[in-house]
Order: C-alpha cells, then sequence, then structure tokens
C-alpha cells in the first residue's frame, strides 16, 4: 500500500527531525545525561568507590565540554537523519616542532564512564586516547575500563603486585599507564594478564577481591548505579545489557516515588518483551519512543505484513513474550542459575539516588523475576 507506506514514512520522519524526541541523540549525543547522572550520584567513579565524581570531574567529562572542546563532526548510521554518533578530533604533537597528527575518535556515554569515570580520569583528551587504543585492539571498551578499575583496587589492597603487572603501578587517573597495561592485556605475556583477559569475574576468581568486582551474570558493570531496577536488569536480562530492559530509566523515573519490589520487576518484564519485538525489526532503540505499538502497528500494515490482516497491541507484546521466553529457556537449559548469581557487595555499600541497597530486596526482586518468566 504505497499511499499507507508514505504517510507512515511521513509520521515517523516528522516526529525524529521535527519533534524534540530524538534530538538530545544530535545535539550532545549520548554523553548528554553524563553531569545530570553524576549530581544525582547515579556515575559510578573509581571502581565505584562513589557515585557522585568530583564537580570538576562531571564538567570535564560531560556532553556539554566534549561538544564545546572537542566534536569535529556527527555522523548517521545509512539513511538514519538523527546523526548520534559524535566523533572528536584529538590534536597532538608527534615531533619537536610543528608536527601534528589529528585523530578523529568516536565518544559515547558508556566509554566516558568505563575508561573515564571508573578510572579517575581527568582529562578528556586522555580518555580520547585510551578509547582509541580500545578500539585500535578490538577490545570490548565497558569490560576493558571495568577491569582495570578493579585492577586498580586490588593493586592499591596489596592483592595484586608490581611483579603480576610487570612492573607497570596502577593508579588512579594515570592514563598513560592504563595504555601499557592495555597492551599487555592483548599480548597475554603473563598469568595476572591472562587472567584480566578474561574479565574481572575470571580475575577476581583467581586474585580475589570479588566484594568489588563489578560483573553482573559474568558481563562487566555498565554505566548506571541508579536503584534497584538497574541491577535487576543487569543480572537476568537475557543479555545481562542495560539496554535488555533499561531499569536505569525506571529507577531515575522512580526517584522520591513509592514502588513495591513486584511492580518493579513487572514494569521491568514488560519492557523487556516490548523490546523483543523492537530488535527484531531492526529498531534503534534510541528511537524507542518514536516506534510506540501504534506507530509499528502502523508500519507493519502499511508493508503488508501480518499473521492475519492486521496485527493488534496485544498480538505483538504476545510474540515479544514468546522471543524473550525463548531466549531465557536457553539459558536456563543451559545452566543459567538466577538462585545463585553472585552481589558484588560494592553496589550495597554506596547510595544510589533511590537510597542505599539491599541485598535481600534484590534477591527478592530475582525471585519474583524467575518466577514470572518460568510460569
Amino acid at each position: 500500500d504505497r499511499r499507507a507506506y508514505k504517510e507512515i514514512y511521513d509520521e515517523i520522519q516528522d516526529k525524529v527531525v521535527k519533534t524534540d524526541a530524538m534530538e538530545k541523540y544530535h545535539d550532545l549525543g549520548t554523553p548528554g545525561k553524563i553531569y545530570s547522572l553524576a549530581k544525582i550520584g547515579g556515575m559510578p567513579y573509581k571502581n565505584l568507590a562513589s557515585g557522585r565524581p568530583p564537580e570538576s570531574l562531571a564538567r570535564e567529562l560531560s556532553g556539554e565540554n566534549f561538544a564545546q572542546k572537542l566534536l569535529s563532526r556527527r555522523v548517521s548510521c545509512a539513511h538514519c537523519p538523527v546523526g548520534c554518533i559524535h566523533l572528536a578530533s584529538l590534536r597532538e604533537l608527534y615531533e619537536p616542532g610543528y608536527y601534528f597528527k589529528t585523530t578523529t575518535i568516536p565518544y559515547d556515554n558508556e566509554t566516558i564512564y568505563s575508561l573515564g569515570f571508573m578510572l579517575g580520569i581527568e582529562h578528556g583528551e586522555d580518555y580520547l586516547r585510551l578509547n582509541n587504543l580500545v578500539d585500535s585492539f578490538g577490545l570490548d571498551a565497558i569490560s576493558t575500563g571495568v577491569s582495570l578499575a578493579w585492577a586498580t583496587e586490588a593493586y592499591a589492597r596489596g592483592l595484586i603486585t608490581k611483579e603480576d603487572t610487570e612492573g607497570i603501578e596502577l593508579r588512579w587517573g594515570d592514563a598513560k599507564t592504563y595504555c601499557e597495561a592495555i597492551e599487555k592485556i592483548v599480548k597475554m605475556p603473563n598469568e595476572f594478564y591472562r587472567a584480566i583477559a578474561r574479565g574481572v569475574e575470571h580475575a577476581s576468581s583467581v586474585y580475589g577481591g570479588q566484594d568489588y568486582a563489578l560483573a553482573f551474570g559474568g558481563n562487566e558493570m555498565p554505566e548506571y548505579h541508579t536503584g534497584i531496577a538497574c541491577y535487576v536488569n543487569n543480572l537476568v536480562g537475557a543479555r545481562h545489557s542495560h539496554l535488555d530492559s533499561a531499569g536505569y530509566d525506571l529507577d531515575q523515573r522512580l526517584i522520591g516515588k513509592e514502588a513495591s519490589v513486584e511492580e518493579i520487576v513487572r514494569e521491568l518484564l514488560k519492557e523487556e518483551e516490548w523490546r523483543q519485538v523492537l530488535s527484531s525489526l531492526v529498531v534503534c532503540f534510541f528511537a524507542r519512543k518514536v516506534y510506540t505499538p501504534d506507530v509499528t502497528l502502523k508500519a507493519l500494515k502499511a508493508l503488508g505484513i501480518g499473521l492475519k490482516e492486521e496485527w493488534t497491541e496485544d498480538d505483538l507484546r504476545a510474540l515479544g513474550k514468546e522471543i524473550h521466553r525463548a531466549k531465557m529457556n536457553f539459558k536456563f537449559r543451559e545452566g543459567f542459575d538466577i538462585k545463585n548469581l553472585r552481589i558484588p557487595h560494592r553496589i550495597l555499600e554506596v547510595p544510589t539516588p533511590n537510597g542505599m541497597l539491599k541485598e535481600e530486596e534484590l534477591r527478592d526482586a530475582l525471585a519474583i523475576y524467575e518466577k514470572m518468566v518460568r510460569a
């Protein structure tokens, strides 16, 4: 139906470019929320020693500062008008005199968290150097930053020695030293670097320090320390990703409000089930508030896609639930055990914007989640 196709296409296009639905992704990109997250106490700093980085650091690593001082251009995925990919220019002297090189480096909120705040990096340029090195080696930026943050604390506590690090003294904020450590993680010259190359869950099982080894379901911690919802999301989300059910977003909406553990779990599950529909349709999660059930139904109808003459929202949500349960059933079959998930004690020691977390409440939430997905 060409007419219906054009109508829904124009509706989506207008919502993307003529409303504020995607504006933040174009203007400052994902780092646009960094400063506000730091101000409410939701930004992990130095391996979550605190959720409130110093004011000077929060400003230095904010989206506003990157846009003013380092942003060179924005680019988009094919056919997308938003331009959420932000690229910085790093101009460096490489020989005495007037010999400079300029490197274009992408930046975003998660890598600023993991390679910036978590390591106590004090300058945006140093974060860019770390991010560029991680990218050039093809490493996961979140896993690398979180693993190095754990290693830095473990080194300070004496669990890891100078012999383990091959002479490297891991210190907060020391970008040059972290660059050296990243190269050794890739080359794996000894037992320590072979262990940390497998992630913080494995490394801490060998060297100790699991109380502050920030991994959930084996996956290194994403950006947010916002409340119970983000950690339930991290622990039992199908991918152990903050994007599974956006618990961080739910936490922030609940600041100053009352909600039972069951209500929180139910809302997380509803969101994760709907995201199965969006991801199956290859919809960018940044545009999730554009592709509402109503818009998605119109688009499917215009394309003539459906099991019957016309889909309903209930049909889509039922399909999302079916896809999600298939993923979880696979995980259960392969040995995923919610009851035995490790909860790092560190997250219980540092206040969130919603107050202190309690392990018993987290365990209750996990039990409720398991009961719901196995029903």
